[in-house]
């Protein structure tokens, strides 16, 4: 993140903006819309059209011919120019001296700040930005944005915000503002308001204010066991991202990348409970220990798992525990690694006639990948899937190969599937070991059934061993 996102109040001195035409006039728009003094210099002498447009919605302003000097820039808030690259490149090092923020537009090279996309809904702003990158993407996003944003929703946050005071005045020690807000927020009182039911809705904020300091606190937690799918944040389900949203604590495992921790509320406290390749980790039973101790201190507890919860996450034990314990408990599935990374390389774990079953195998067992009982898994119909099986890929084929399955079947290694370093190998059954040596380290699957040659990096080398044979 080279920009960091700010909200500038603009009222308090003024804004200088240097530049003429459509890049300029666009610039006044957004400056005055956020309540700013704007001191408009232009190079161009012939401003008349500039300024007809710029009256409809700044009201009355003036602008001045020329460039502005130094003694025009000192004081100001922020410089925002559009006037030429000679001219930009010396009002940016201008500004620069002055220690005075600095926009050039379309340069966001020799600029300080730069503009975002904005969604304005009054006290509600979004602002999305790229980091100059692409602003026509930005751009999509906000219309995307725009479209789900209720349109009260600003309107909203200022009823909340008139009658924050009022609450501070009633509320009683140890109760939850934060629970109450959320309460407000999720429950019948936005809903009202949101859908133009507004004196209703403040009607109902009072009551709830009212009885505020009479109603017993709730200091009992809750547990939500989220998976957090294979990697990338986008694969994170609307579930998953409220419950990070809402966490006072995470507890979070080694495959869960600083991405997805990012999603969640920036004030939870996060705790690492994984254990890395080679060193000790901390016991399931700690952990379940420190799940039960963190929600009866009354917090909402997340315990963030790679992948689905239910699949070779220890999910299952986590969740008797906590029932057992008497602790609230919700499951938010997450996207297991098979499904995820199988189709980030277009390789469908199912076809009809051809592939009519599914198996998920871990190959890291108490007892080690030797042990697995790899006999009902010879059906030439049935997909394999192994969970971290890439340091026991030869112990895997010799198995498969015992039990039946025919060397020559295909079969696909996915190392750190659906990160930006994701690499796949493909080849046959009797070529596993050699696969899982070339795709480097991180966590893995393994593939094996007839479907891996509908996959995409099998129909790459295909074409290319047909072009060598050429």
């Amino acid at each position: 993140m080279r920009f960091l996102p700010v909200f500038l109040d603009l009222s308090s001195g003024h804004v200088v903006l240097v530049g003429s035409g459509p890049q300029a006039i666009a610039k006044l728009h957004l400056l005055r819309a956020a309540g700013a003094n704007v001191r408009w210099f232009s190079p161009q002498t012939d401003v008349a059209e500039e300024l007809l447009l710029a009256s409809h919605y700044a009201g009355r302003i003036g602008v001045a011919i020329g460039e502005p000097v130094e003694d025009d820039l000192a004081g100001a808030l922020a410089v925002v120019t559009a006037a030429g690259n000679e001219i930009d490149e010396r009002l940016a090092a201008r500004a620069r001296a002055l220690n005075i923020p600095v926009n050039i537009v379309d340069r966001p090279d020799i600029s300080t700040f730069i503009f975002p996309a904005v969604v304005d809904r009054g006290d509600v702003v979004v602002a999305i930005g790229t980091g100059g990158a692409s602003p026509v993407l930005a751009r999509r996003l906000r219309e995307k944005i725009e479209a789900i944003l209720p349109a009260r929703i600003g309107e909203f946050a200022a009823l909340m915000q008139r009658y924050r005071s009022h609450l501070a005045a009633v509320r009683r020690p140890g109760f939850s503002l934060r629970r109450f807000w959320e309460r407000v927020i999720d429950g019948p009182i936005g809903a009202a308001f949101l859908s133009g039911r507004s004196r209703e809705a403040e009607t109902a904020l009072i009551r709830a204010i009212e009885t505020a300091s009479m109603a017993l606190d709730d200091r009992r937690g809750v547990v939500h066991l989220v998976g957090a799918g294979p990697g990338d944040p986008d694969l994170l389900t609307l579930r998953a991202l409220h419950a990070l949203q809402s966490a006072d604590i995470v507890f979070y495992d080694e495959l869960v990348g600083s991405d997805i921790l990012g999603r969640g509320r920036r004030d939870a406290e996060l705790v690492f409970v994984g254990k890395r390749k080679g060193e000790p980790g901390i016991g399931q039973d700690e952990i379940n220990r420190r799940l039960v101790e963190a929600a009866r201190t009354g917090r909402c507890v997340v315990r963030l798992k790679g992948g689905d919860p239910f699949i070779f996450g220890r999910g299952g034990e986590e969740l008797e525990h906590l029932q057992h314990a008497g602790i609230p408990v919700h499951v938010v599935p997450g996207i297991t690694a098979a499904l995820g990374c199988a189709a980030e390389i277009g390789l469908p774990l199912t076809f009809r006639k051809e592939a009519t079953r599914l198996s998920l195998v871990t190959a890291n067992t108490a007892e080690g990948a030797a042990a697995v009982d790899w006999s009902g898994l010879s059906d030439p119909a049935t997909t394999v899937v192994v969970y971290m099986g890439l340091s026991s890929a030869e112990i895997v084929r010799s198995g498969l190969t015992a039990a039946g399955r025919d060397p020559e079947t295909p079969a696909a290694v996915i190392a750190r599937g659906t990160h930006p370093d994701a690499k796949a190998a493909v080849g046959r059954l009797r070529d596993l070991p050699k696969l899982a040596a070339s795709v480097g380290e991180g966590p893995a699957l393994l593939i094996i059934g007839d479907v891996v040659a509908r996959s995409l990096p099998w129909k790459t080398s295909e074409a290319r061993a047909i072009e060598v044979a050429a």
